[in-house]
């Protein structure tokens, strides 16, 4: 997969993985999903590493 950014925003990320922003945010709560704050502290930032990461456990699961 190629995603051509090094850190997505929320909507980005759901997006990719299909999902809402609420199943979005229940990830990074969950810590199922490694996302930070940026310096405002306003909006979520997730690392592309960490949706790949992500998306092979979910992966691994069904395998």
């Amino acid at each position: 997969m190629i995603i051509n950014k090094t850190v997505l925003n929320l909507q980005d990320t759901q997006q990719i993985l299909n999902l809402s922003a609420y199943s979005v945010y229940r990830l990074i709560h969950e810590k199922k999903l490694y996302a930070y704050k940026d310096d405002g502290g306003k909006a979520w930032k997730i690392p592309e590493q960490s949706i790949i990461d992500y998306l092979n456990s979910r992966k691994s699961i069904y395998s």
